[in-house]
C-alpha cells in the first residue's frame, strides 16, 4: 500500500459525515477531494495553498465531482492557518492533512520548508478537537525534504504527541508518513 493510501485508510477509520477538516497543502486537490467525499454534504474542508495554479487545478477537480460547495479554498501559506480558519472551528477540526514538498507538475523551487511546516503544525494541532488526526506525508527526495521530515519527527517527540511513523521503503529518500492523534 502506498503511503497516501495508508493515510486515507487511517483517516477513513476516524472521519464521519459532517466533520470539519483541513488540507493544509492543497496541491492538485486530491486530499481535499477525498476529505470532501467523506464529510459531505454538511461538513467543511478548509484547503490552503500559496500557488494560484494549484488552487485552479483543485477547483476544477472539486467542481467536476460536485463537491466544491463543501470546500473553502484559501490562497495563503499554511503558516497563517490559525488566522485563516474561522474562530468558530478552532478546536473542532477532526482531520488535518499535509503533503510536504512541492506541487507535482509545478515549480519545484516553490516548496514547503521545515521552518514553515513546524510553525504550521504547532498551530494545526491546536485547531484539532480531542481525538483528531493530523496526517503528515513527508517527501524526502528533494532538497530540504529529509531535514523537513526529521524536524517533523523531532517536533512530535518534543511535544510528546501520540504518533505513528511509517516509511515507504528502506531507501533513505523514500517518503515518510506521520499520523498524529491529539489526546
Amino acid at each position: 500500500m502506498r503511503l497516501f493510501e495508508l493515510a486515507h485508510s487511517k483517516i477513513k477509520e476516524n472521519i464521519k459525515r459532517g466533520d470539519f477538516c483541513i488540507d493544509a497543502t492543497l496541491g492538485n486537490g486530491h486530499d481535499s477531494l477525498f476529505l470532501a467525499q467523506q464529510i459531505s454534504p454538511h461538513g467543511r474542508v478548509f484547503a490552503m495553498d500559496i500557488q494560484q495554479s494549484a488552487i485552479h487545478q483543485a477547483r476544477c477537480k472539486l467542481d467536476a465531482a460536485g463537491l466544491a460547495k463543501c470546500v473553502t479554498i484559501i490562497h495563503d501559506c499554511h503558516t497563517n492557518i490559525m488566522e485563516r480558519i474561522p474562530v468558530q472551528y478552532h478546536g473542532e477540526i477532526a482531520i488535518a492533512m499535509y503533503n510536504l514538498g512541492y506541487l507535482p507538475g509545478g515549480d519545484h523551487s516553490i516548496k514547503t520548508t521545515h521552518e514553515s511546516t513546524i510553525n504550521s503544525l504547532l498551530k494545526t494541532y491546536e485547531l484539532l478537537k480531542p481525538g483528531g488526526l493530523l496526517s503528515v506525508l513527508c517527501y524526502r527526495g528533494h532538497d530540504g525534504g529529509a531535514k523537513e521530515s526529521d524536524e517533523v519527527g523531532k517536533l512530535c517527540s518534543l511535544q510528546n504527541w501520540s504518533f505513528e511513523k511509517f516509511q515507504g521503503s528502506n531507501d533513505p529518500v523514500s517518503p515518510v508518513l506521520i499520523v498524529i492523534r491529539k489526546s
